[in-house]
């Protein structure tokens, strides 16, 4: 098994990936990043980019329905949803060339596939092994999937949906969607839908939308924005269950005292996110690999906006 050295070895390539690594570079340092899905990780990829490339289409569809000012007559801005994922995989396929794949070279390097812990220095990238003075987890977050029974028996979308070159991606426009979650990412992925022109239901656990960590009055004032464009809200609402009825997924949601069943076309989980970092230990997570990270961080961590945009 051939086995490679190098100063800093990196889980993930995400923006925080490649700020420490061109920190190494300018200290005359060499890195290596692994990867198992696309280079870029969350934010380029089927985060930041893509969700704002679309919210910001749906936004004007929407103001071309409703302008905000007398004497213009509502217009209906036709959508072609193929051509528009399209060119949302078209731009992120550019800033991903541009701002980090063009990185990669002479003492930057990359490694794909999936990482574990071997030792303290040591990892296994699908089988090649890797030795680093210091390591950094940097490998990011993936959705929660919450237990549920039926839910792993049935095809359900989670924000991963807005990914490029993977096979979650969504390239038809379902015609109804019921969203379960009613975080930030739920809210703005039931909006763009709805405005796209589906049906849009959110179910949430609490009371209200966006229940933790944010003001009250944010999470009233937004349902009352999603009652005025007409997206459906449900709370203090616990999922029981889940099923497949021909082309519908069949939600069976108690609300208080009352039991009702939902039908959509399409069903997005949207309950939060959880690190990756539970997927690298094949051994204990090393606390040395940890802990020499620390040192690093201080001189790396003030460059991670710079690396991102």
């Amino acid at each position: 098994m051939k086995q490679n050295h190098y100063d800093l070895v990196i889980l993930g390539s995400g923006s925080t990936a490649f700020a420490a690594a061109l920190r190494a570079q300018e200290l005359g340092k060499t890195s290596v990043m692994t990867e198992e899905r696309t280079t870029g990780g969350t934010c380029v990829n089927r985060g930041c980019l893509p969700s704002k490339n679309l919210i910001e289409a749906a936004k004007i569809i929407h103001d071309a329905r409703h302008p905000r000012y007398p004497g213009l007559i509502p217009a209906e801005v036709k959508l072609n949803f193929r051509e528009l994922i399209a060119q949302k995989d078209e731009v992120i396929h550019g800033y991903r060339k541009k701002k980090y794949e063009s990185l990669i070279g002479g003492q930057i390097t990359i490694e794909k596939g999936h990482a574990e812990f071997v030792d303290d220095h040591s990892l296994q990238v699908d089988g090649k092994r890797i030795t680093g003075e210091k390591i950094l987890i940097a490998t990011g977050s993936r959705p929660v999937v919450p237990n549920i029974e039926g839910l792993r028996d049935v095809p359900y979308l989670t924000s991963d949906l807005l990914t490029s070159d993977e096979p979650m991606e969504l390239w038809e426009l379902p015609r109804s969607l019921i969203i379960l979650g009613a975080g930030y990412i739920a809210l703005e992925l039931g909006q763009m839908f709805h405005r796209f022109g589906a049906e849009v239901t959110l179910v949430q656990r609490g009371e209200q939308l966006l229940a933790h960590g944010y003001e009250p009055q944010v999470g009233r004032a937004i349902g009352e924005v999603f009652e005025k464009e007409g997206i459906k809200v449900i709370t203090s609402a616990v999922v029981r269950s889940v099923r497949q009825a021909g082309k519908e997924v069949i939600i069976k949601v108690e609300d208080g005292n009352q039991r009702r069943e939902l039908r959509a076309e399409k069903l997005i989980v949207a309950t939060g996110r959880r690190p990756n970092s539970d997927k690298i230990a094949e051994l204990s997570l090393p606390r040395k690999a940890i802990s020499g990270w620390m040192n690093f961080c201080a001189l790396t961590c003030r460059t991670s906006s710079r690396a991102a945009m």
